[in-house]
């Protein structure tokens, strides 16, 4: 049978196998690509952003794989600063992760469901979830997340006027920065310092913080945050009508700018000269802000116009300035229709991303259901075999129990001697040895081809057929013989029952295991058995013989 249960559980192994193989190699090269995402979205989040859309067409796409991709996905897009407004299925990606009790993703899930929220300027509900977060952030480990849940605070409240109370948040942000050394969140944590000091009019502390975001920015080399820092401080200095400090600041900054920055510094150099009433020099810097466009901008191609527009209306020609003002117009109603066609664009992608995880869905059950059926079909094979094989092996051992009951049996009829007088041949001689040994040997010789079949029932109905044994004149004869064995037995242990009384009476007549199973119709088994319960009952050691014990106790 060991071989047998082998081979079953090695075929159980190979359905097991079969059923999950085709759905886990692609779940792995989905997983593994989610990796590299995780690496890339911080520093890289264009890139992963790509490689995300990569995954838009997976073979297989579970629960928690989808949940994943939505996070990622989202943490992409707010870092290449991508419109996220519509990425309201953040919520179900943190009820998921809360039902998992996956604290850590359920933090960082929180803290874009108040991005998404924020950028919707639904400030309210930002900071609900802001603060919901930080308590599952509370027992991660991911310090830069606390430090972004803070500073997110901040900005909420500060959106909100209320100054004072997202001063603290910023700090505490500004030391969970330093504590991981990202240095380019600390430096856009003091540029929110100093806009936080801007509002309340504080204008030193302002200023003081605006520096050392120029000072951190520059000190670790990152010079998109340089020209932020830089632009940032040229406000402040407009805002003090010192425009000499802030156009010396812009053109600092322009030497620092990414390229798409660069319009923008332009415009903002225009406006200063604008101000001053240097008509010939904001014109000309309006125009290289023109020129220096590196992609259709409607944003900053509306406020060029607008400037351009602004210009020519103090400059008395109002001609020009009503052209320009309709381009501005015109580059705002693109706006506003490049929102609405990126939006539409984003629900068809994530309908089409659905119908697909649908299909997906329907083509895996499809797979999951020809591998039950095959499976079903081969269970049911090993079951058949199984019954033929459990039938065939009590056939035989049957058979060998036939042969061995009719190998003690003979072997007690020989041992049978009319002329002693002994409780053995008593007992044998009431069991009608004689005559039933004959009618078995004849059944034998008539029916030897088909023994595994017969030969245990014909056994059973010749040895068992009626009841022979007259156990009270059997009891007599023990008690003649053996000085009244029976009575002193019975007397000594009333509690034992009648079997136990019969099999004690067998064994002390020297009576062998197999005999007295054949006399009482038990199996072998339910013998030694008994005999046990009889060791129990009497206090015998387990292995203690029980003739002995019986001389001992009943002298």
């Amino acid at each position: 049978m060991s071989a047998f249960k082998a081979f079953t559980l090695f075929i159980s192994c190979d359905i097991m196998f079969l059923f999950f193989s085709c759905s886990s190699s692609s779940g792995r090269k989905i997983d593994k690509t989610m990796d590299v995402v995780e690496r890339l979205v911080e520093q890289h989040p264009d890139s992963a952003l790509n490689l995300l859309d990569s995954l838009v067409y997976p073979t297989n796409l579970n629960k928690r794989q989808y949940n994943r991709y939505m996070l990622l996905a989202l943490q992409a897009k707010d870092k290449s600063y991508k419109d996220i407004t519509s990425d309201t299925a953040i919520w179900g990606v943190k009820n998921y992760y809360l039902q998992k009790k996956d604290y850590p993703n359920a933090a960082m899930a929180a803290y874009y469901c108040g991005r998404v929220s924020a950028e919707q300027t639904r400030y309210d509900r930002a900071l609900y979830h802001y603060l919901e977060a930080e308590k599952y952030a509370s027992s991660s480990d991911n310090i830069n997340l606390k430090g972004l849940i803070q500073s997110g605070m901040g900005h909420v409240l500060m959106c909100h006027f209320l100054c004072n109370q997202a001063l603290p948040r910023y700090h505490k942000a500004l030391r969970y920065f330093y504590q991981v050394k990202n240095f380019k969140n600390v430096s856009i944590a003091y540029l929110s310092l100093g806009n936080c000091f801007f509002v309340e009019e504080k204008i030193d502390s302002s200023f003081y913080y605006s520096f050392k975001a120029l000072e951190v920015a520059q000190r670790y080399n990152k010079k998109a945050l340089v020209s932020d820092a830089k632009q940032n401080l040229s406000l402040l200095f407009i805002d003090q009508k010192k425009y000499k400090e802030a156009k010396a600041y812009l053109f600092m900054a322009l030497k620092d700018a990414p390229q798409e920055e660069v319009s923008k510094i332009y415009l903002k150099l225009a406006d200063v000269f604008c101000v001053e009433s240097k008509i010939d020099s904001a014109e000309f810097y309006i125009e290289k802000s023109l020129c220096s466009l590196v992609k259709n901008d409607n944003n900053t191609q509306a406020g060029i116009y607008d400037s351009w527009s602004i210009i020519k209306e103090n400059a008395g020609d109002y001609k020009s300035s009503l052209l320009y003002h309709k381009k501005y117009t015109d580059h705002l109603i693109n706006m506003i229709t490049e929102t609405k066609a990126a939006a539409l664009l984003d629900i068809q992608r994530k309908y089409r991303f659905e119908q697909l995880k649908n299909e997906n869905i329907t083509l895996t059950l499809q797979k999951q259901r020809i591998l039950l059926y095959s499976s079903l079909g081969i269970i049911i094979l090993l079951a058949g075999f199984l019954f033929y094989y459990r039938k065939y092996t009590l056939s035989k051992r049957n058979e060998l129990e036939a042969e061995q009951k009719i190998y003690h049996f003979l072997n007690m009829a020989k041992s049978y001697s009319e002329k002693e007088a002994t409780f053995r041949n008593a007992l044998l001689e009431q069991f009608e040895i004689l005559k039933k040994t004959a009618s078995l040997e004849n059944h034998i010789r008539q029916d030897d081809g088909n023994r595994s079949k017969q030969l245990l029932r014909k056994f059973n109905e010749i040895v068992y057929g009626q009841d022979t044994l007259n156990w009270e004149r059997l009891y007599r004869v023990m008690n003649d013989l053996y000085d009244g064995f029976f009575d002193r037995l019975r007397e000594k242990f009333p509690f034992l029952e009648e079997d136990e009384f019969r099999i004690c009476c067998l064994t002390y007549t020297q009576f062998s295991g197999s005999e007295i199973s054949i006399i009482m119709g038990l199996s072998i088994n339910t013998i030694q058995m008994k005999r046990s319960v009889i060791r129990k009952k009497l206090q015998i050691p387990s292995n203690g013989n029980i003739p002995h014990f019986l001389d001992a106790v009943l002298k």
